[in-house]
């Protein structure tokens, strides 16, 4: 796999011996019985190997040399720089993908609709991510970037009033009030919450159920919450699943989450969005620095050509294919 866990890049073997042809002559590394060899025969006119090669050479020669080089130069860089995608990476991926096509059926369905193995699309996924890495690694994000991409998506970032709070859930009101008792009587909420609530989500963490705003809670937790002043004990409460004992233990008003707080997040998103421009960046610049020699003269122009103008390679994806006119509409 080409890059993965540092291994000896490979190249499919129809890709290299046709690579082979196209690279030092085409038929020079062919035998006479290939080249004579017979493969299509229309109304007693014959199609032999030499024809068929030519015009792959012809037709597909330089895109496919554009495709192989831009593969050497995602290879060679990604080894000087020490980067590689790790197995548990590539899985992430490769389940992705699966989601992408619909199920895992569909997706070796799909693999066989494009005539693609599982471990041929797993060394374009490789690929593709080494591609990734590498422009994300040449990729510059500054302060002021970071902070216009704030100030244009304040309100995603925008937060309700908020209070942080522990709670006791039980299954009867008697067994809550007397529970509220052992409260009143000096007993440690943190400690009776761990040993005695029945609440799964909070039981473990001694009822802490963090930072959250009204809507995240049942309005009956929420509204005595809300009412209640920092430090207070609630009496016994109903609610949706039992009953409820709830401790305010802090308060925020509505306001902004700070910029130190979504720093990763902007990042991530920001990366996400120039990802694209930065792929394309990243190829034309390896292959404007690379020292590209090709022999034969007939490829020569045409793939040169390419190479200034072809775009980077498109993100690997298996969405599916129309497979009717209006589906295509």
């Amino acid at each position: 796999m080409i890059g993965h866990r540092g291994t000896v890049p490979t190249i499919h073997a129809h890709a290299l011996i046709l690579a082979g042809c196209l690279t030092l002559g085409l038929l020079t590394s062919c035998t006479p019985d290939e080249k004579a060899a017979v493969v299509a025969r229309i109304n007693g006119r014959d199609i032999t190997g030499t024809d068929l090669v030519n015009r792959i050479r012809l037709v597909r020669g330089p895109s496919l040399l554009v495709e192989m080089i831009d593969a050497q130069l995602v290879t060679s860089a990604s080894a000087d720089a020490g980067i590689e995608v790790s197995d548990e990476e590539l899985d992430l991926r490769l389940q992705r993908a699966m989601a992408e096509a619909g199920s895992e059926r569909d997706f070796e369905a799909t693999l066989q609709q494009r005539d693609l193995s599982r471990p041929a699309f797993l060394e374009q996924l490789c690929m593709d991510m080494l591609l990734d890495k590498l422009a994300v690694a040449d990729m510059r994000i500054d302060e002021q970037e970071v902070l216009d991409f704030y100030r244009e998506h304040a309100t995603e970032f925008k937060l309700g009033e908020r209070v942080k709070a522990r709670m006791m859930l039980f299954g009867t009101r008697d067994d809550a009030q007397a529970v509220r008792d052992t409260l009143d009587a000096g007993g440690d909420f943190e400690g009776l919450a761990s040993a005695l609530s029945t609440d799964p989500g909070t039981k473990d963490k001694g009822g802490d159920m963090g930072w959250f705003e009204r809507d995240d809670y049942a309005r009956e937790i929420s509204d005595v919450a809300f009412a209640l002043k920092e430090g207070i004990v609630s009496d016994v409460t109903e609610a949706p699943d039992g009953w409820v004992i709830i401790k305010v233990e802090g308060r925020q008003p509505a306001g902004q989450r700070p910029l130190e707080e979504v720093r990763e997040e902007l990042l991530a998103r920001i990366r996400s969005a120039k990802l694209p421009f930065a792929r394309e960046g990243w190829i034309r610049q390896a292959r404007a620095d690379a020292a590209i020699t090709i022999a034969d003269s007939s490829l020569r122009e045409a793939t040169l050509e390419l190479l200034i103008h072809a775009p980077a390679p498109q993100p690997v994806s298996l969405m599916p294919v129309p497979t009717s006119p209006a589906a295509m509409q």
